[in-house]
């Protein structure tokens, strides 16, 4: 205890700015080194599962474009498998998050530790994606029930009678409009 106090009391045999300008720089060479490192080992752990994605990329029908697997090196690095999904690295656990973003913002579909797990949930989001599609473009292409009782309907009414109708009544407008303007115009 009384060499604490003498240390204390003591004033320091030298105050360098020079010495603590070198002590804060080595300390975050220190730091950058640990940042780059964990940004190194991301990348190479997303790679990994760029590498088992890539069979399952090669499936993909060719007339389905949506579906693109990139590994962007940003911070965090991001592997893409569409323009709202995504794969990053958890900081805190180092788990595989698989991400998709909305309008309400981000949500975090998957978790976990094991490369071929989170490639079995990616290929089955795809797969869920590619059969939604389909669906929605059958929907489009065939017309429901309602749709045919309409164009039955519309079939079996004369047309010529419609058309000219319209016509007529389109003429006798305009010409009831130009005879306005004219009696408007004249003083």
């Amino acid at each position: 205890m009384e060499q604490n106090v003498k240390a204390i009391a003591r004033p320091a045999t030298s105050r360098s700015l020079r010495e603590a300008i070198h002590n804060a720089r080595l300390d975050e060479a220190e730091r950058i080194d640990l940042t780059a490192d964990r940004r190194d080992g991301e990348i190479a752990r997303l790679e990994l599962l760029k590498a088992e994605l890539e069979t399952v990329f090669a499936d993909i029908p060719a007339q389905d474009d949506r579906f693109n697997l990139a590994l962007v090196p940003s911070r965090p690095a991001r592997l893409w498998i569409d323009l709202f999904t995504y794969v990053a690295i958890d900081d805190g656990s180092g788990a595989y998050l698989f991400i998709r973003n909305s309008e309400s913002g981000r949500r975090t579909l998957f978790s976990t530790i094991n490369v071929a797990d989170m490639a079995d949930r990616i290929t089955d989001h795809m797969a869920r994606e590619i059969v939604r599609r389909q669906r929605l473009e059958t929907a489009l292409l065939e017309p429901s029930p309602r749709e045919n009782i309409v164009m039955q309907t519309e079939t079996s009414a004369p047309r010529m009678g419609v058309v000219l109708s319209a016509f007529v009544v389109g003429l006798l407008t305009g010409a009831a409009g130009l005879f306005a303007a004219v009696w408007l115009s004249v003083p």
